[in-house]
């Protein structure tokens, strides 16, 4: 066991500005993004929708901004909206139920999956109402909460993904906002809406499509990064568990300037009541089987009153040279039992590498691009 010294607080920014704001940046390899993911009410379906302007892991993107940068005059700077995207994640239970450390629980994996790359001419954005179309897909905001609509070819190039859901934040929703980059390359979290109701329709078009209408629960952020992500972040670390009316969140960044952040919010009704910005950290360490990349098995925050938050890794649903997602389960102050929640890990050595970046096309698609033959 190992423990991760605990770093000064970052400055929050005004909570009175718009979570979903468009950052709009123009740095060769800065990057942004609107992340929503969604737990069914049965724990069987798990859903993650992410709109990048500006894609950090399309090698493409990341490659000409390093070379941009070495050498401005001959390498043209990348534009982050000639690089946007879409990502769609659905994952299922396959197979029999999977007996892990005594406990029940299916094994998931992708039932859907979309990783699509789009120009600057596929992406359009107001701000009031707020609102971000990519391609076919876009998010709304109105006074109710989030409409996503997704209508994108699935990784399956045989198949279309298409989803309309409904994101209802908790009636005591406040966002929280802070900056955790490093010195002179910041790297904003806009936790915008913590706690949300989630119902919709999902489908797959093509061979071996299915559909169902998800009811669950879920979460929303928001981040915008000022530098190429190789270059601005070592690591970073974060999960989310609902449980009742509250919600714990972990945020673990190692920026490569300057010190790193860590922080442990609770919230009770989308409502950050607590925010610990110095919580120890104890980790057991792993290794990723395919890409030998270290991860963190089991985490435990634990704050100066005795309060704990604990996370053990139940089951990889994407695992990659430089990017990891669970489903994982969680125990938290007060919680009457174990619950299933999300938890990410990015690790970027591998990142924009020569080593590893002919991997990346193999899941990321270019739609539009590929069927005008251009």
């Amino acid at each position: 066991m190992s423990v991760i010294t605990p770093s000064p607080r970052p400055t929050p920014h005004d909570p009175a500005l718009d979570p979903d704001r468009f950052f709009n940046l123009q740095a060769p390899g800065s990057q942004e993004w609107w992340y929503f993911d969604a737990i069914s009410d049965d724990g069987q379906d798990a859903l993650v929708v992410i709109f990048f302007a500006g894609l950090p892991f399309n090698p493409a993107y990341g490659t000409a901004a390093k070379r941009h940068l070495l050498n401005p005059k001959n390498s043209p700077a990348p534009h982050p909206l000639d690089h946007c995207g879409v990502a769609f994640s659905w994952y299922r239970p396959h197979g029999a139920s999977v007996k892990r450390r005594g406990r029940g629980n299916p094994g998931h994996r992708a039932q859907a999956y979309a990783l699509n790359g789009h120009r600057r001419n596929d992406f359009a954005h107001d701000a009031d109402p707020f609102r971000v179309s990519i391609g076919g897909s876009r998010i709304e905001r109105d006074a109710d909460g989030y409409r996503i609509v997704v209508d994108a070819p699935d990784w399956d190039p045989t198949r279309r993904i298409l989803a309309d859901l409904r994101f209802r934040p908790a009636a005591g929703t406040v966002p929280f906002e802070i900056n955790l980059g490093g010195e002179g390359s910041p790297h904003y979290w806009l936790l915008a809406a913590a706690d949300c109701r989630v119902e919709g329709t999902l489908s797959i078009d093509g061979p071996g499509g299915s559909s169902m209408t998800f009811r669950g629960r879920g979460y929303h952020d928001h981040n915008a990064g000022t530098e190429e992500l190789s270059l601005a972040m070592s690591k970073w670390q974060w999960g989310r568990v609902h449980d009742e009316d509250r919600t714990e969140i972990y945020y673990i960044a190692q920026p490569k300037t300057g010190p790193g952040h860590s922080l442990w919010l609770s919230c009770r009704d989308g409502k950050p009541e607590v925010v610990r910005d110095q919580p120890e950290i104890t980790v057991s360490q792993r290794w990723n089987n395919w890409y030998f990349v270290p991860y963190h098995g089991a985490m435990t925050f634990t704050d100066g009153q005795g309060q704990k938050l604990q996370r053990w890794i139940d089951h990889s649903i994407d695992s990659g040279p430089f990017y990891q997602r669970w489903l994982a389960e969680f125990r938290g102050p007060g919680f009457r039992s174990n619950r299933l929640g999300i938890a990410e890990q990015l690790d970027t050595g591998k990142l924009n590498h020569p080593l590893y970046n002919w991997m990346i096309p193999y899941r990321l698609k270019h739609p539009n691009r590929e069927s005008s033959g251009s």
